[in-house]
């Protein structure tokens, strides 16, 4: 008798999909691990970040978004209002995905939730190690101290140096000097002892208060030329649209008040500023990337813009509370802001202790942790219910705790998309999530 949807059974007991209407989505997290979802081809990739966020129990979505890396090996976000697959196939080097922090804020005071601090505190942590955020010596060894407590806390053993060299503690190709590199490994394990006794979240949250004072924070570049044919570093950041030359000259910033539009013609990419009449224009290296330019830079206009209110009111007051999967991969060796609206605020903590029930989904492979999603058809046709499939396209599991079986709405959709989204209780401010993310 044939399977449904074009299911067909391995000798694995795993199901794959050989039906075209169907695409199962490989996304990498910031903590390393993957998860899969099987979605419509003709999901949106806002309906894929809609997924991962449920599956985070991340509420503050706004600031976050997917990323692929095209043909060219370059890091591209994704169009949200548009098909996945689409985008992946035209322009995807290959088909992974990859979650992380698009919209930046000036003051990490400003996130509500302690999940959307701890993914936040990845992706700087991934930022400084990969080397976009510049830093000294004595602030990487501080950071790496940071890291070590967090991700570690208070073990006696990990006075050794020895074990400290095992991990990824400063950024990817910046000490070339074995003896320089040994010396501050050093530092790094006396540094680590004044840390004793902050919490996970504390030493995040001082890792994360470094890092937004340094260079690079929050910045997203790419190379272009200017109205002189001089090569430029063109790029976004928390202030507006910066241009960098290679020589000596000093920055040129237009803020964000300052600019009423952007435009894009060809390769050319222009900016349309309230104190001039003409427009000022950089030409990239293609029609393509211009668009993605324009695009980039446009959503971060509207997402500043929007929050510039937001930014003017008083932070709110952080308690740390741990809300993680207990299976983070900390310290990896390295691998070759839209600001909630006030009815998005949410004053409560929760501080009640329980266990993820998830912690069971993890399997290691040689590639590093796995998560193998119960979204990605692992039970039999019999164990689906309406036919197994969603209004949006998504095939399901009856038994995933945080699959797509129930339609989703996050209030606030990202500025990068305009499409209406789902409804779920997890945008209630009295909402308490089912498990939670221990350490």
């Amino acid at each position: 008798m044939p399977l449904p949807f074009g299911l067909k059974l391995k000798r694995t007991r795993r199901y794959t999909v050989s039906s075209k209407s169907c695409l199962v989505t490989r996304i990498q997290l910031l903590n390393g691990e993957f998860v899969e979802f099987t979605l419509s081809v003709e999901s949106t990739g806002q309906e894929c970040l809609e997924a991962v966020a449920q599956r985070l129990e991340l509420r503050e979505i706004t600031y976050f978004s997917l990323w692929y890396f095209n043909k060219q090996n370059q890091q591209r976000w994704i169009d949200l209002e548009k098909p996945l697959k689409k985008q992946l196939d035209k322009y995807g080097l290959e088909p992974t995905v990859y979650f992380g922090v698009v919209f930046y804020i000036p003051s990490i005071t400003q996130l509500q939730q302690e999940i959307t601090r701890y993914q936040y505190y990845l992706q700087l942590k991934k930022d400084v190690l990969e080397g976009r955020i510049s830093c000294s010596l004595e602030q990487a060894i501080r950071l790496a101290s940071l890291a070590v407590q967090a991700d570690f806390g208070d073990f006696n053993r990990y006075d050794s140096q020895e074990f400290l060299q095992k991990f990824a503690l400063f950024p990817i190709d910046w000490i070339q000097d074995e003896r320089v590199l040994e010396e501050a490994t050093q530092k790094v394990a006396l540094l680590y002892q004044s840390f004793r006794g902050l919490s996970a979240a504390e030493a995040e949250m001082l890792y994360m208060q470094e890092v937004e004072k340094m260079e690079g924070y929050g910045q997203e570049s790419y190379q272009a030329k200017d109205s002189t044919g001089t090569d430029v570093t063109l790029g976004s950041c928390l202030d507006g649209i910066f241009v960098k030359h290679k020589n000596t000259r000093p920055l040129l910033l237009f803020r964000w008040h300052e600019i009423n539009n952007m435009s894009h013609n060809r390769s050319f990419f222009a900016l349309e500023l309230a104190n001039r009449e003409e427009s000022v224009q950089f030409q990239t290296e293609d029609m393509e990337t211009s668009k993605y330019v324009c695009r980039m830079c446009l959503a971060r206009l509207k997402f500043y813009k929007i929050n510039k209110s937001s930014l003017q009111t008083q932070p709110t007051v952080v308690n740390p509370v741990r809300r993680r999967s207990s299976t983070r991969i900390s310290l990896p060796k390295p691998q070759g802001y839209m600001m909630p609206p006030p009815q998005m605020h949410y004053n409560g903590h929760f501080t009640e202790p329980y266990t993820s029930s998830q912690d069971n989904l993890y399997m290691n492979s040689q590639n590093g942790y796995y998560y193998h999603s119960q979204t990605s058809l692992d039970c039999s046709p019999l164990e689906y219910g309406s036919g197994g499939r969603l209004r949006n396209g998504s095939v399901y599991s009856a038994h995933s705790t945080s699959s797509l079986t129930n339609p989703q709405h996050y209030l606030q959709p990202s500025p990068m998309s305009s499409n209406p989204s789902i409804t779920s209780d997890i945008t209630r401010p009295d909402y308490v999530p089912s498990h939670r993310h221990n350490k």
